[in-house]
């Protein structure tokens, strides 16, 4: 049985906050959204109505990014982190935005989505280290991602 899903923008940020943080962003479970957001949009089961993904159109640094994005972890691997990327991708063209830039814990997700990888140094701040990453229990650095619209 295939699962039917609501895509819709929100302003309540609270239920998005606790899915990053959920998923290992360093991400302050809050209900105010970070300095900068421009659009949230959240992806429920239309059943039971839970918040299954979301996803962020940000500015960091002076440029738009996907500023976060997340699929709840028994909901992976069904093609819905790139169906939510679109959105964020169809909002951003519809704003004349040219790129999107990323910050990637699991860069190679992406760069198979057609994300650039960029160099960290040379790029706008759009990334965090996370130094304290009880996930992965190292240091954790972020790729730089870039994406052409």
């Amino acid at each position: 049985m295939s699962q039917s899903y609501i895509i819709q923008e929100t302003e309540q940020y609270y239920p998005l906050s606790v899915l990053f943080h959920g998923s290992g962003m360093e991400i302050e479970v809050s209900d105010t959204p970070p300095f900068g957001m421009v659009k949230m949009w959240r992806m429920d089961d239309a059943e039971s109505g839970e918040l299954i993904s979301a996803a962020t159109l940000q500015i960091r640094d002076g440029v738009y990014t996907l500023g976060d994005i997340a699929v709840r972890e028994d909901h992976r691997s069904e093609g819905l982190g790139k169906r939510m990327q679109k959105v964020v991708f169809d909002e951003a063209r519809s704003m004349g935005v040219k790129e999107l830039w990323g910050s990637a814990k699991v860069p190679d997700y992406y760069y198979r989505l057609g994300w650039k990888k960029m160099d960290w140094d040379s790029s706008p701040k759009v990334g965090v280290n996370c130094h304290t990453c009880t996930r992965r229990g190292k240091s954790c650095f972020p790729a730089i991602i870039r994406m052409d619209l």
